[in-house]
């Protein structure tokens, strides 16, 4: 899959990939030429090869870039669910708050695609201790963030439901 995400500059916790200051303009500068420069190249790359690949999508990335993300649905990508942006981490919040991070990210995701994303990874690749079931609830067939086996398995949710991992 190919991750596209946003951090919005100066805040959250963002990827320090090198040593940077506050702000981390370097830091920040590499990830944004992925949106504006080098996913585009990828794509150029994925057509050339008529490769399909899946989108985990930060759902801000549908209003800082959504040119990015129509590019991808126009030539049918699976657009996969990676919350909001990736300045925040799912696993740091309470339920109530996880559910809205969930419920916001697939109806974003959902309108720009016309279909609500049957996968998701979460961002940071963080998740709580009721991820699997809020998901599940919230429709979604597959969780990528348990890297476990090396083939996917069913995991039990509560109120006897299951997603596959």
């Amino acid at each position: 899959g190919l991750n596209l995400e946003h951090f919005a500059f100066g805040e959250g916790h963002g990827g320090e990939l090198a040593p940077s200051g506050r702000p981390d303009v370097l830091n920040y500068s590499w990830r944004e030429y992925g949106n504006r420069v080098g996913a585009w190249r990828l794509l150029d790359e994925f057509e050339e090869l008529r490769l399909p690949v899946s989108v985990l999508a930060n759902s801000e990335i549908a209003g800082h870039c959504p040119e990015l993300l129509a590019a991808h649905i126009a030539r049918g990508d699976e657009v996969v669910g990676h919350g909001r942006t990736n300045a925040e981490r799912q696993g740091d919040l309470v339920e109530r708050d996880e559910a809205a991070l969930i419920a916001e990210t697939t109806s974003t995701l959902a309108d720009a695609a016309g279909a609500p994303p049957r996968g998701w990874l979460g961002p940071w690749i963080s998740q709580s201790h009721v991820s699997p079931d809020l998901l599940a609830e919230a429709g979604y067939e597959y969780l990528l963030d348990w890297c476990h086996d090396d083939q996917p398995t069913w995991m039990s949710t509560r109120g006897g439901g299951r997603i596959l991992s």
